[in-house]
């Protein structure tokens, strides 16, 4: 019998490819040292002078178990109505800053996180408050990724709308 070297070729190729196949999940890369520092600045409007009373509170925040637990949630079909519990975002880092230096106020946040968890993205949010309130906070949400952990970053805080 005469062997067809098209068929023993597909044939050789398909084995190569299905051995190798099962290899395509394995990370040569090694994790990451869990503990991290972020550092940055908070940057707000350039005509606003903060009183000597304004606190500014920085934090790296995790959501993702949030946005977990409202899809739980949600699958979840009760008979009856029940309350919710309130969900709130882990803070894995936080930064108090009591009357800072006029201008934008750098922050350094020293925070546990795995490479796994820097994957789906960490938030990092600013408030501002003096006079006994929020004055100012984050409006849009700044990401901190595995790709940018260890860059110095930029969070910008807005007037809070009353």
């Amino acid at each position: 019998m005469k062997k067809n070297p098209t068929i023993v070729f597909l044939l050789s190729a398909c084995v190569a490819l299905f051995t190798g196949a099962g290899c395509s999940s394995i990370s040569l890369t090694p994790e990451g040292d869990v503990e991290r520092v972020i550092t940055g600045r908070v940057n707000f409007r350039s005509d606003l002078v903060l009183p000597a009373d304004a606190v500014v509170v920085v934090r790296i925040v995790d959501t993702a178990a949030m946005s977990q637990m409202n899809h739980a949630a949600d699958k979840d079909l009760p008979l009856v109505g029940r309350p919710k519990a309130d969900l709130v975002p882990q803070v894995l880092g936080e930064q108090t800053i009591q009357a800072p230096a006029p201008g934008p106020v750098p922050f350094r946040i020293a925070y546990q996180a795995s490479d796994r968890l820097l994957r789906h993205g960490l938030n990092l949010e600013a408030r501002i408050s003096y006079g006994g309130r929020v004055q100012l906070r984050t409006v849009e949400v700044r990401a901190v990724t595995l790709g940018n952990a260890t860059d110095p970053h930029q969070v910008s805080v807005q007037t809070v709308g009353r």
